[in-house]
């Protein structure tokens, strides 16, 4: 077969059955070969950071490898801003890019592509002749899995049309890791732990993915401990009576209270970044013990007294069995008091509504979505202003919640819907954007959402600006005239791409664009604009300080 085919090939041997597209040149008929020869699912984007963000949220939602393909130069360069975003989400994507051929040094689109992608923190692996192609192609794929990072699988055009005598490798299934701790870290760890007289548990994403929630629940138990989440473990402990909820900025009043006074935290695959600590400032006063699978994450953002490299549900039983074996006495800090206080907390009653005839609160709002969107959902926030409100929504489990923010970048959710839509079409996907970042990265997409038939609700935080910029020029004393921007009629440019619309500028809407979402014909996605004042937001994030 030729270079192109064997391309194809590889990656269907390697259960690739969805790769998100912009077609070019330098991977045209690797594209073609796998939708003709292997039926494979070839979602073609609008822009090839889009292509790659779709393959991240397709990943995030299904758990694996996510796939992409760009053409060489040009479509290589787009991808740069995704390309930075997968690797600070540590999302495992394989990215097939095409390359310029060797011999023809003067063509237009050259590019020393190997330094563009380093530059990036991606991987680079190049395709190195005809015949190591099934191998280049099972090596990157493996980096993906092992390095937690997208990998560029580099093939240039003239190798896509050598002929070559395919030899399959084994596919690849990447192996449970169920690490130990080591016994002399342990030991440090629960002297820690067992001296504690206020413990909080706080899980992460490693504990999620190591299914670690019933032996954390247990081990609160036996410490008297409240459990806290990290925002990636959103819902992680719902259900249980002493769920604190967020640990770090959007902690709520209660929460917020009693982390405050807890003297420890137990850390479970969480990464303790700025966010989840509050600028460090939450763990003033504590001993902090930090857990996690990849040992490069302890001590990576704050300096822990007792780091345990391993397994979160492995490290969670050896410590219950520890504790058991020596009788302890579970701390006073689980009392009927903060149990109270935890069931009869309601966000919505947390603060003075904002909202008027023309412009909701976007507190408020988020609240009543909360409610009123299919219970069933999974979340993507795209980044802004807004975010701090639409983080807040509930979802079933945490693997239901996909984020696009680690890079700090607005207009990267739309396309990461996308993706998760197509990855999980079982259930609806709800994505929050604001106007910034709808125009940005995301408006051409939404043809693509309805050209595939997506059950997908887009809610539109309209401040009709940049939003944190205009909170910056606000909180300066400066006219923020400057942040603000004509934008189109979001619900038009919808509808004419064949969505299903509804305009909220006041809380009698909200019931109305609820009904939208509940009767919307299969096959069609639902977007809803909410008009917010920028005004009002810029002083209530003044209040907040």
């Amino acid at each position: 077969m030729l270079g192109h085919d064997a391309v194809a090939r590889a990656l269907v041997d390697h259960g690739v059955d969805t790769v998100f597209a912009v077609l070019g040149d330098g991977n045209l008929f690797i594209g073609e070969n796998l939708v003709r020869e292997h039926d494979v699912n070839l979602v073609s984007a609008t822009h090839e950071a889009n292509a790659v963000l779709m393959a991240q949220g397709w990943a995030k939602a299904t758990g694996r490898l996510g796939v992409a393909t760009v053409t060489h130069g040009p479509g290589l360069t787009n991808t740069i801003t995704a390309l930075v975003e997968g690797v600070k989400n540590e999302t495992p994507i394989l990215v097939v890019a095409g390359d310029t051929p060797v011999e023809h040094e003067q063509h237009l689109q050259n590019l020393d592509q190997h330094a563009l992608v380093t530059a990036t923190g991606a991987g680079f692996q190049p395709v190195r002749n005809a015949e190591t192609i099934a191998e280049d192609v099972s090596t990157a794929v493996r980096r993906a899995h092992f390095e937690h990072r997208p990998i560029v699988l580099n093939v240039p055009l003239n190798v896509e049309w050598d002929e070559v005598e395919y030899r399959p490798k084994p596919a690849f299934t990447p192996p449970a890791v169920r690490l130990a701790p080591d016994p002399d870290q342990l030991d440090v760890a629960m002297g820690i732990i067992a001296s504690a007289t206020r413990p909080v548990i706080l899980a992460g994403r490693g504990a999620v993915k190591s299914g670690a929630r019933e032996a954390l629940i247990r081990l609160g138990d036996v410490l008297g401990a409240p459990l806290a989440a990290s925002l990636l473990a959103t819902g992680f402990f719902r259900g249980e009576p002493f769920d604190l909820g967020i640990h770090g900025t959007l902690s709520h009043p209660v929460a917020a209270e009693t982390l405050a006074s807890a003297d420890c935290l137990i850390v479970f695959g969480a990464g303790l970044n700025y966010f989840t600590t509050g600028n460090q400032m939450m763990l003033a006063g504590k001993r902090v013990v930090h857990v996690d699978l990849d040992p490069h994450h302890i001590d990576r953002f704050v300096t822990v007294d007792a780091g345990v490299v391993g397994d979160a549900n492995v490290v969670a039983e050896a410590m219950i069995e520890m504790l058991v074996a020596v009788e302890h006495t579970p701390s006073g800090f689980r009392t009927s008091d903060l149990e109270k206080k935890l069931r009869d907390f309601d966000p919505a009653t947390s603060f003075d509504d904002k909202s008027y005839d023309g412009a909701v609160d976007p507190r408020t709002l988020t609240r009543r979505l909360d409610k009123g969107l299919p219970q069933d959902r999974q979340v993507v926030i795209d980044g802004g202003r807004f975010m701090f409100d639409a983080l807040t929504l509930s979802v079933p489990t945490p693997e239901d919640f996909v984020t696009s923010h680690a890079f700090g970048s607005i207009g990267l959710g739309t396309s990461t819907a996308i993706g998760a839509a197509v990855g999980r079409p079982g259930r609806p996907t709800v994505l929050c954007v604001g106007d910034g970042g709808l125009m940005l990265g995301g408006l051409t997409e939404l043809s693509t959402a309805v050209h595939l038939g997506l059950d997908l609700v887009v809610v539109v935080y309209n401040d009709r600006c940049y939003g944190a910029e205009h909170i910056q020029l606000v909180a300066k004393g400066f006219d923020p005239a400057a942040s603000f921007h004509d934008w189109p009629d979001f619900c038009s440019v919808a509808a004419s791409m064949g969505f299903a619309t509804a305009k909220i500028v006041s809380l009698d809407d909200i019931d109305s664009a609820m009904q939208v979402v509940e009767n919307r014909p299969p096959g069609v996605p639902v977007l809803i604009e909410a008009s917010i004042d920028a005004d009002v937001v810029s002083t209530i994030y003044q209040q907040l300080g």
